[in-house]
């Protein structure tokens, strides 16, 4: 990334200009919270992107948060973290996930010092995103292999997510944990996740489709096809029915998606054509922001199956 942004400087504003490369890597490392003007205009040219997608917040956001810190956090504040939350799982779409888990990891810290400062509903406020962030990096830790890290940081999510008493927060973490475990192909420990998840009446329905899909791909692979088949056609039914609307923290629960989730349950039943075809469609319909990222690139390991 460093590379293209001083590539995009230099071809632009001539390698005279004044831009100092290390400027980069103070903001990789956080000790620039804000790049520079520059910066951000190669950033953006970079990822084809707006600043407010970049999560780049506004100087009054900002200057909103810098005072909780010295303060008393409130509920305006943590609303401006999460703005540029929401913005980096955008960015991860495109940049993949190596590239935001610094600036997460930075969110993380920023978001334990506020919890600190606060108390009341703004503390309840705080510990719920913090618990977000926490799941969003053991997310992040799955395709980057990092097994340890992502099973910390889904324990931290859970625990938070209880203290903050938030359901849907503490079901995706679950959900979340659970999809560990089959990525490490431990059937058992994913189905006692997912059931823990599921026993939450409380999470939103695009949530409760995405467990019916993961709890038939358990059942698959735990080699009891007839529930799973049967759980496979509840999961569609589902989908049928979801929402217009889905959490922000959520934003990939599309129909889209979850042809895609049920191309990985289709493979566990051997339907290796019916596999083939949904993970087709599910390629097909996918937002152009997605190619790349190690989700397309899962289902387009199942789309070129062999016969």
């Amino acid at each position: 990334m460093a590379e293209l942004v001083v590539a995009w400087i230099a071809r632009h504003h001539g390698k005279d200009s004044a831009f100092d490369a290390n400027h980069l890597g103070k903001l990789e490392r956080g000790t620039v919270r804000r790049p520079s003007s520059l910066v951000r205009a190669a950033l953006c040219a970079v990822y084809d992107a707006t600043e407010a997608d970049l999560g780049f917040a506004p100087t009054e956001a900002a200057d909103r948060v810098s005072a909780a810190l010295r303060g008393r956090t409130d509920v305006v504040a943590l609303d401006a973290v999460a703005s540029v939350l929401g913005s980096l799982r955008r960015l991860e779409d495109v940049a993949g996930a190596a590239e935001v888990v610094p600036s997460v990891r930075r969110q993380a810290a920023l978001v334990d010092r506020l919890a600190r400062n606060a108390s009341g509903d703004a503390r309840s406020c705080a510990v719920g995103l913090l618990s977000e962030i926490e799941q969003y990096l053991g997310w992040l830790a799955i395709p980057l292999g990092q097994w340890g890290e992502s099973r910390r940081h889904l324990d931290r999510a859970t625990v938070l997510a209880i203290e903050a008493d938030d359901s849907h927060r503490l079901v995706t973490a679950l959900s979340f944990a659970a999809d560990r475990s089959l990525r490490r192909h431990d059937v058992r420990t994913a189905d006692a996740l997912n059931e823990a998840a599921a026993r939450n009446p409380r999470s939103h329905p695009a949530l409760r489709t995405y467990l019916a899909y993961q709890r038939a791909d358990v059942l698959a692979r735990g080699g009891d096809r007839t529930e799973a088949a049967r759980q496979l056609g509840r999961a569609d039914q589902l989908v049928d029915r979801l929402p217009g609307e889905v959490p922000e923290s959520g934003y990939w629960y599309t129909p889209s998606f979850f042809t895609g989730e049920r191309a990985f349950v289709l493979h566990a039943l051997d339907d290796r054509q019916g596999a083939r075809r949904a993970a087709a469609d599910a390629l097909a319909a996918m937002p152009a922001t997605w190619r790349g990222e190690e989700w397309e690139q899962r289902r387009r390991e199942l789309a070129e199956l062999a016969a």
